[in-house]
């Protein structure tokens, strides 16, 4: 609480270190008071403070999210600053970039994407691109793929029953954007068409976006998630929910895989 002295003819103090005042004159209940205040370098020492307090609490909201989002450690490195452009893939990429900074109207839209095309040609690079970057500017993410995400409710339905299971679909629900990676290459089980149905309607029921990659053709995918039933109802909610885009280009897996090959292949000469 700040002291107040009542004002007199003697000068104001002032720093001896930044040269400016330490005290101010105001007028209270009409009475002129000298109240004690902060010196520019005492200011400046303050904002410091506050500023590396902001950094901190960023840094620890951030990690807190990270760990939310249930994407695995490799993915973290999946940056628009890592990412190789060339001329097959910079629509690709300046599409990701775009739904990024326009993500406050794509999730009031509930605009998502269907990514699919041939394996290694950077579906899920381009799909953690977007989920770091809204991470980092503290958007809550969920990124996995859908083969992990149902390893994870087995897991959690074996050691805490149906309650463990609620709470791991009730997070999905709630982040503002999934991302659901590989979808299809999960075993192709009534459960498992249950499961995924059930995340994807439960998105749509609650407007809020998608991204999904997938290595199957549209066709592919829609019978895959036909259920028991022989009805598309959860291909319909992503075609409604996700705009489809092919990712063509180049095989990069396949390059890497090749040039890893030439690599040993130097050493062992």
């Amino acid at each position: 609480m700040l002291t107040r002295m009542q004002a007199s003819d003697s000068p104001l103090k002032t720093c001896s270190n930044c040269n400016s005042p330490k005290e101010a004159i105001i007028d209270a209940f009409g009475k002129k008071v000298k109240v004690p205040i902060m010196c520019k370098c005492e200011e400046e020492k303050y904002n410091e403070m506050k500023r590396q307090e902001e950094i901190s609490e960023r840094i620890h909201r951030l990690e807190k999210l990270r760990n939310y989002s249930l994407m695995d450690r490799q993915f973290e490195q999946c940056t628009f600053e890592n990412f190789e452009v060339d001329e097959m893939n910079k629509q690709y990429f300046n599409l990701a970039k775009k739904y990024v900074e326009k993500f406050d109207e794509m999730k009031k839209q509930n605009l998502g994407l269907l990514l699919f095309g041939a394996p290694g040609t950077g579906k899920t690079y381009l799909a953690f691109c977007i989920a770091n970057e809204l991470l980092n500017r503290l958007v809550p993410v969920i990124a996995i793929s859908s083969i992990s995400l149902l390893n994870r409710l087995k897991e959690t339905y074996k050691r805490y029953g149906s309650e463990g299971e609620v709470e791991i679909i009730n997070n999905l629900k709630n982040a503002s954007l999934l991302i659901l990676d590989d979808l299809g290459a999960e075993n192709n089980t009534p459960w498992a068409k249950e499961k995924i149905y059930e995340i994807i309607d439960s998105r749509y029921r609650d407007r809020k976006p998608i991204i999904i990659t997938t290595n199957l053709s549209l066709d592919q995918l829609k019978e895959k998630l036909a259920s028991e039933d022989g009805i598309y109802r959860t291909y319909d909610r992503i075609i409604e929910m996700c705009t489809p885009l092919e990712i063509k280009g180049r095989a990069r897996r396949v390059e890497s895989a090749k040039a890893k090959q030439d690599l040993l292949k130097d050493l062992l000469k």
